[in-house]
């Protein structure tokens, strides 16, 4: 079965799973409706492309959003995919956006530099990547601002809240991680989980060491997974590929990729590197400067997880290495 469903589908009574194309390889971002008496409410948009806005058109008029009101739009995290159509959906339906409050402040700095994002392209030149490489790295984040625009009003999610309709009570967590202040929905009514990209079928998530951000998101990210498993959930509900049936196995898996690819890391390292040479040994399919720049900033986690468990040393110079103890 191809991850890759273009149908709008309802997956039971009055919640509706959307596809909204993104040029990106996994093609496809899914938002999500929740048809109540009081109105739709929609989770995650996609990126601000001609192909998403007609997707959009198109669910309107099968789904009648705008004459049953959008009540609100819950953004699950500030990546363009899931973001980007921020400001098109507040002019559509005049519906609020919301986003957990430290993720605003995020979706902000990264797109509008208020404040100012860190230097990335000094981190990863920091971290062994090519200068070349970088070049390519700055057109790419140029093209990406151009896929977001955000409102100039933005709703904060406290972790914990509870949006209370007349046919769902959705709970608001936070999952960290893939990104530090991700919001993921469970649907305790249905015991559905709208999980973003926190989980997914296929593939595992990218956790990324970035500056200025969480020290540890690959501990962070292990934690908040063992969270998602003391819930009862009957079906996850990911941003990207199938649904999931069974969220405790998959979690189950990913937890298994992770020990591995840790492993991996720590058996690279026996003589110092930096975080580039590790990556290029751990990925070793081609990649694009797009793709080597998420390469490296996962490595990184690894790296950063196994430094603070004592497992290896950080050698601060230029560039940064890591080194087994």
């Amino acid at each position: 079965m191809t991850p890759y469903e273009n149908t709008i589908k309802e997956i039971q009574p009055g919640i509706f799973r959307i596809p909204i194309p993104v040029p990106l390889p996994l093609q496809f971002v899914y938002a999500y409706a929740i048809s109540d008496p009081d109105g739709f409410w929609l989770i995650d948009l996609g990126m601000d492309v001609e192909e998403a806005r007609a997707a959009w058109d198109q669910a309107d008029t099968l789904l009648g959003l705008s004459q049953h009101t959008v009540a609100g739009v819950i953004v699950t995290h500030y990546h363009p995919d899931h973001i980007g159509l921020s400001q098109y959906a507040t002019d559509k339906w005049h519906a609020p956006i919301y986003l957990l409050e430290d993720e605003i402040t995020s979706a902000r700095s990264i797109f509008e530099d208020t404040p100012p994002a860190p230097d990335l392209t000094a981190f990863m030149i920091q971290h062994g990547t090519p200068q070349d490489e970088m070049v390519l790295r700055e057109k790419d984040r140029s093209l990406g601002r151009t896929v977001v625009h955000l409102p100039k009003v933005m709703h904060p999610l406290k972790r914990g809240q509870r949006i209370v309709l007349q046919r769902h009570v959705l709970q608001i967590l936070h999952q960290r991680g893939h990104t530090d202040h991700q919001a993921v929905i469970y649907d305790e009514m249905e015991h559905l989980l709208f999980c973003g990209d926190q989980v997914l079928s296929r593939i595992t998530p990218n956790i990324s060491f970035w500056p200025n951000s969480d020290p540890n998101p690959l501990a962070s990210y292990l934690e908040s997974l063992a969270e998602l498993k003391t819930l009862s959930v009957r079906m996850a509900l990911p941003a990207h590929e199938h649904l999931i049936d069974d969220l405790n196995h998959r979690i189950d898996k990913i937890l298994s990729h992770h020990a591995e690819r840790t492993h991996d890391v720590l058996e690279i390292v026996t003589s110092s590197k930096t975080g580039y040479e590790v990556a290029k040994m751990l990925f070793k399919r081609p990649l694009n400067a797009h793709q080597m720049r998420f390469a490296v900033s996962e490595t990184l986690a690894h790296l950063e997880y196994l430094r603070l468990e004592g497992k290896i040393d950080r050698l601060d110079g230029h560039p940064v290495r890591y080194q087994r103890r």
